[in-house]
């Protein structure tokens, strides 16, 4: 009986750790991925630190590949205060792509 316990409350919390992997809460509002860079800066305020770099972004064709422009990569992060990790919102030419989450601070 216990160990089924355990289990259901372990398949439980998988299932939320996962299902909250593309959220993040700021001032009361939910951002999920594919929000533009601006709607996260006017939720969230101005991030900690941010990176931004440059790459060549490339393009299929039939017979390969082909130089296309090129994309900017920004990452953002926000300290979110005591008990919480950071956050580090990844962007991808405006469009959040990845949300990530620090085990600690550095």
């Amino acid at each position: 009986m216990k160990r089924t316990l355990l289990l259901a409350c372990l398949a439980l919390f998988c299932s939320s750790a996962s299902n909250a992997a593309g959220l993040l809460r700021c001032k009361g509002k939910i951002i999920t991925l594919g929000v533009p860079a601006a709607y996260v800066l006017a939720a969230c305020g101005t991030p900690e630190n941010q990176l931004i770099q440059e790459a060549p972004a490339r393009s299929r064709t039939l017979i390969g590949s082909r130089f296309s422009g090129i994309a900017i990569s920004e990452q953002w992060v926000y300290d979110r205060g005591w008990g919480r990790f950071p956050a580090v919102l990844v962007f991808f030419d405006g469009t959040l792509r990845r949300i990530d989450f620090l085990p600690h601070r550095s």
